[in-house]
């Protein structure tokens, strides 16, 4: 598709791109005037203050300067080339922190002078900008690192990640803490932000995986920061992991850790690493140290960076350095191709070809093209006013099935052993089955929960169940809501052929018209003018519970009620349920689910499965970038994947599937010694 390969040569050589900006030749001809310039426009949305603006203009400046360096030295060493045409890229800046975002992504996604977006150093600000840039398909290059924004627009090929995912920056804190010789870590971090939220989504798998003990996560608010910081400073853990959102959070965070004197080692991510902290906070931060992106040492683009500016570059420069490069030579391959094609085709070309830059090899995943497969992280400290770098990290990926998606296929190894638990134990024959389905919370954006649900009460009709035999409790919100574009379908699949799994269902409660306590008196069978569809099992029957919602340590979330289904709740159920089953099986999609679940422990004929340990989060799967929803959750995607293609698989099977599908936690089973040989006890039982 290139006609110039001379271009592409060129580029495979860009690694010294900015040696040349930082010295150039001003006794070389310049024919300005035989060259015919293409401009291309280019829309920077960063945040501008503290002196950021100053950073970036220079940082572009330098990168843009070198592609038209490099071009115009190709016409030098092909002086017979007439009148060439040559790449000049022009930039547009916004301030991150003032405009409105929503409003710029759609209208940037629509300006088709407009061939690409570079910015979003913030992750809430980046997924405003990405949904609509990467439904137009225009690339958009970005350094914010959350988990979530990298998954739910893999599939566009229009998502280029300059950064691997905080899983990747939360798996090298783990292995600081490990350098440090710690055998224990606690979290403080916000969940609720997309930023946190992977640090808070994957700390406690990683850590189990490492041989870390999880002595606590402290998931502030804004509001509730200095006291879980506070509650963190006397903790026990050997090192504590700080996450802040902003940077007056570091100050917080540390202030708390250093008037209890704490004996705990702190490590922060990359948002502590910045001038702004120097200048706000001084000396009430100084020694803090953590890890941050920067770049490859080998480049030597902070030494150049330095000596040219008289300044370190700031967070994310060296990133934003290589989207421009790559974006250049996209452009230069696609002015000279021989037939037209998209800039996201060029700019996979480019992703592929070997060149390197600031942040050393610019190498995307192979797959989906849209996260960077390796990063340098800077592990620093803040010392007499200045950063100083004590390392350079790189993620080994030792941990991972494959280096797609940013980390996301880091792969658990800490399986269950279940040798010879339950053999001897036997049951009456076999009667009724009975199910009981709940999707604990509501919203559109919790599309995936009733989903999930929706699609497990159609396995079990199609399986043989009645109505009378179902109880499904779901807030029914999802079908007819506004923001659905298909009134009255629901699916847990992207395909425009999947099936509407709201197709025929029955209801019997809306989530809101229940408390937690109102699941005890289900199972248990007692009717009532409230509850007047329950479960009437009996010593000769089989019960099964499917629950999808959010969950805490030590309960799953009801709504928005302050308190859910609790662990002493699920005890005081188990208990109840004596002589109302012959096998009780729990199928549980949650947060910390094992948590909860463990209450199961020594009770007879129960079986619990958990999509997470009681210190991890469960992880949702399938992201629709057109209902903007996470459409299903992966450990019940794989669950209703083995129950519909094998209905007679043995639990001990189910588990393994589960365990080693189920990417981001440890699926958990609780009470297998007292439930019988999982080896040859299957599902089946609960089917057919």
């Amino acid at each position: 598709m290139i006609k110039n390969k001379k271009l592409i040569f060129i580029a495979l050589c860009a690694i010294s791109l900015f040696v040349s900006c930082a010295d150039n030749n001003e006794n070389e001809e310049k024919p300005e005037e035989h060259i015919d310039w293409q401009i291309r426009k280019i829309a920077m949305v960063l945040p501008m203050s503290y002196g950021q603006q100053l950073h970036w203009e220079q940082t572009v400046q330098m990168a843009s300067a070198g592609i038209q360096d490099v071009q115009k030295q190709n016409i030098l060493n092909d002086p017979g080339k007439p009148d060439p045409q040559l790449i000049k890229m022009e930039f547009e800046w916004y301030d991150e922190e003032t405009v409105d975002l929503d409003k710029l992504g759609e209208e940037l996604a629509s300006r088709d002078e407009i061939v690409a977006v570079i910015g979003g150093k913030y992750s809430a600000d980046a997924a405003k900008l990405a949904s609509p840039l990467c439904r137009a398909r225009k690339p958009f290059f970005t350094i914010a690192t959350t988990n979530e924004l990298v998954r739910a627009y893999a599939g566009t090929g229009s998502l280029w990640a300059m950064v691997e995912t905080d899983i990747t920056q939360c798996e090298v804190l783990l292995s600081r803490a490990l350098f440090y010789g710690a055998k224990s870590v606690s979290l403080l971090a916000n969940g609720e932000t997309l930023y946190g939220k992977t640090f808070v989504d994957w700390l406690g798998f990683q850590a189990e995986e490492l041989g870390l003990e999880v002595k606590a996560i402290y998931d502030f608010r804004p509001e509730t920061l200095e006291q879980s910081a506070d509650e963190a400073a006397h903790g026990d853990a050997d090192v504590v992991i700080c996450v802040s959102n902003a940077t007056k959070d570091v100050a917080t965070m540390e202030n708390a850790f250093r008037k209890a004197n704490s004996r705990s080692r702190r490590l922060y991510s990359d948002t502590a690493y910045g001038e702004e902290l120097i200048e706000r906070f001084g000396s009430e931060v100084e020694g803090i140290e953590g890890v941050t992106f920067g770049a490859a040492p080998e480049s030597g683009f902070d030494i150049l960076y330095e000596i040219k500016y008289g300044s370190q570059p700031s967070h994310g420069e060296p990133q934003i350095y290589d989207a421009i490069i790559m974006l250049g030579w996209a452009l230069i391959n696609q002015l000279n191709a021989d037939e037209e094609a998209p800039i996201n085709t060029f700019l996979k070309e480019v992703a592929t070809s070997g060149i390197a830059g600031a942040c050393g090899p610019i190498e995307f995943d192979h797959v989906v093209y849209t996260n960077v497969l390796s990063t340098t992280y800077y592990h620093y400290m803040l010392y007499q006013g200045r950063f100083i770098i004590l390392d350079y990290i790189s993620s080994t990926g030792s941990h991972r099935t494959d280096p797609t998606l940013g980390a996301w296929s880091w792969k658990a190894e800490q399986m269950q052993d279940f040798k010879d638990e339950g053999s001897s134990i036997t049951y009456p024959e076999l009667d009724k089955k009975w199910a009981l389905l709940v999707a604990a919370s509501n919203g559109w954006k919790n599309y995936r929960h009733q989903a999930d649900v929706l699609q497990m009460y159609q396995i079990l009709r199609q399986q043989g169940y009645d109505d009378d035999h179902i109880v499904l409790i779901m807030e029914d919100d999802i079908a007819n809501n506004p923001k659905n574009p298909q009134p009255g379908v629901i699916k847990v699949r992207t395909e425009e052929d999947a099936p509407n799994v709201y197709k025929d269902v029955v209801i019997d409660y809306k989530t809101s018209s229940l408390e937690p306590e109102d699941i005890t008196h289900i199972l248990c069978g007692e009717k009532s003018e409230r509850l007047p569809h329950v479960i009437q099992g009996d010593s000769d029957d089989n019960v099964l519970i499917f629950w999808s919602g959010h969950g805490s340590p030590g309960q799953m979330i009801w709504l928005d009620r302050e308190e859910g289904f609790t662990t002493e709740l699920a005890q005081q159920t188990f208990a109840a349920m004596n002589g109302h089953y012959r096998k009780l099986l729990c199928l549980i999609e949650a947060c910390y689910s094992g948590s909860v679940m463990k209450a199961a422990e020594g009770f007879p004929g129960v079986l619990a499965f958990t999509a997470a340990s009681p210190t991890e989060t469960s992880k949702a799967d399938i992201y629709s970038t057109d209902l903007n929803v996470w459409m299903s959750n992966r450990f019940t995607a794989t669950l209703q994947d083995c129950i519909t293609n094998s209905p007679d698989i043995s639990m001990r099977d189910l588990y393994y599937r589960l365990f080693i599908n189920t990417v981001g936690s440890h699926v958990m089973v609780y009470n297998a010694s007292n439930y019988g040989d999982i080896y040859l006890d299957s599902m089946e039982e609960y089917l057919k």
